[in-house]
């Protein structure tokens, strides 16, 4: 019965778009609350579901795939002997044995990059949550991210906009909207994703604005080409005013970014 729940929620996770990974436990040593073939998914946002034994062992598994997110299957090998042996993790558990972890990815799913926590940014973080993707807000402003509720995004970052790649994870599972409370901002992470690489970049702003900043960038020797990367003014052109029209405006054009072939 506890492997046919294993499996539904597996599937349930995977029918979702979610990131996941897998963690198996494949060899112990000694003394070990780990059993081999003990398993457990690990989702962004997620309660982790299986049992890899509990304790510190569990929770230094968990904390390593939700904070490294690895595209690669690899494995890790942990003391549980207290002793600090170079070869393996170290934990502070006593228990006097070793226990090695096979962690694999199973999914890696769309994750979309919300650079701007205002009441747009608000918006498209709910909308694409609904939609299956793993939500990101960065602002650099406390008060903003505070505000941020559960059914908006799975993760909120506090960034200066100085060093964005330190919050992001740029390559072509990253879709990123550049949409912060002042021009200057925009431009200023604009400058920092053009040298990066992600499925989709967009910024928000009237075209006169978008128009000026791109000429800006432009004399400081960014090409049409690097530009034309940017959808800008960012969604589909349908007279959107409040928050969540603009929501919707920009992620009818993201949807219409994921489904071409």
């Amino acid at each position: 019965m506890e492997n046919l729940q294993y499996y539904r929620h597996l599937s349930e996770l995977l029918a979702a778009g979610k990131s996941l990974w897998q963690a198996t436990i494949i060899a112990t040593e000694g003394s070990s609350p780990a059993r081999a073939g003990m398993k457990m998914l690990i989702s962004p946002g997620e309660k982790p579901f299986g049992n890899l034994g509990g304790g510190e062992l569990e929770h230094n598994i968990i904390n390593h795939v939700l904070q490294t997110q690895p595209e690669t299957a690899h494995q890790l090998s942990f003391d549980l002997s207290g002793k600090a042996l170079p070869e393996l993790s170290p934990t502070a558990m006593i228990c006097g044995g070793s226990a090695t972890v096979f962690i694999e990815p199973l999914h890696m799913g769309n994750k979309l990059y919300i650079i701007g926590g205002g009441h747009c940014g608000k918006a498209l973080g709910r909308l694409t949550l609904l939609s299956g993707f793993e939500v990101t807000i960065i602002d650099n402003r406390p008060d903003s991210l505070e505000e941020i509720q559960l059914d908006t995004a799975h993760h909120c970052i506090l960034n200066d906009y100085q060093d964005i790649s330190s919050a992001i994870r740029f390559g072509k599972g990253a879709w990123v909207v550049i949409m912060t409370h002042g021009h200057l901002h925009d431009k200023q992470v604009l400058q920092q994703c053009l040298q990066q690489s992600a499925r989709y970049l967009g910024m928000i702003g009237s075209k006169s604005k978008v128009k000026e900043t791109f000429n800006t960038l432009m004399q400081q020797g960014y090409s049409e080409s690097e530009l034309a990367r940017v959808h800008a003014p960012i969604g589909l052109p349908i007279g959107s005013q409040t928050p969540y029209e603009i929501a919707i405006s920009i992620m009818a054009e993201i949807i219409g970014e994921l489904r071409k072939k």
